[in-house]
């Protein structure tokens, strides 16, 4: 059965393959303490939404207590996370927003090429040559894997939920 320590070793694996982009690219990316462009209300899988949960309870009580108007919720589909343009709470985000800005690479939907995808502030001085499989991120392969351990963690932790399900990131502050 997939659990939560399964998603924490995920993480830490994603982690880690993007320090080692950050330390291969990071003269060709604009990602910084105060970039908020990508800050989106995202949904998460429950395995995700329930590890997020647990350790922003125990990290950052105070962003739970928040006062938030009803209008708050999909106001520009800014995170409601996003204080200051900073997230506030940085160190238990969701996978995607551990991996955004860095190059992606993952299949078409056809399933016959891979597709590169980063921030569009970021690499503006190369070519796409000068990216390959080895200073990418494979998306898929870790997607794939976030999947399967999601469909195996719904089957006791969320019994209502299908595989495709999805929680939104906001629904934290719901109480």
């Amino acid at each position: 059965m997939a659990t939560l320590d399964n998603y924490k070793a995920l993480r830490e694996e994603i982690d880690a393959a993007t320090i080692k982009l950050w330390d291969e690219h990071h003269n060709n990316m604009a990602c910084k303490k105060g970039c908020d462009k990508c800050c989106l209300n995202f949904d998460v899988f429950p395995i995700e939404f329930d590890y997020i949960k647990q350790q922003v309870e125990e990290n950052y009580p105070e962003v739970l207590n928040q006062s938030l108007s009803p209008d708050s919720f999909g106001e520009e589909d800014k995170c409601l996370f996003l204080k200051d343009h900073q997230c506030s709470i940085y160190t238990a985000r969701p996978i995607i927003c551990r991996t955004h800005g860095y190059p992606l690479l993952y299949m078409n939907e056809a399933g016959d090429q891979w597709e590169l995808s980063h921030c569009e502030l970021n690499f503006t001085q190369v070519d796409e040559d000068y990216f390959n499989e080895d200073n990418c991120y494979a998306q898929d392969t870790f997607n794939s894997r976030l999947f399967m351990m999601n469909k195996e963690y719904i089957k006791t932790a969320h019994p209502d939920k299908g595989e495709f399900d999805l929680i939104p990131l906001a629904d934290l502050l719901k109480r």
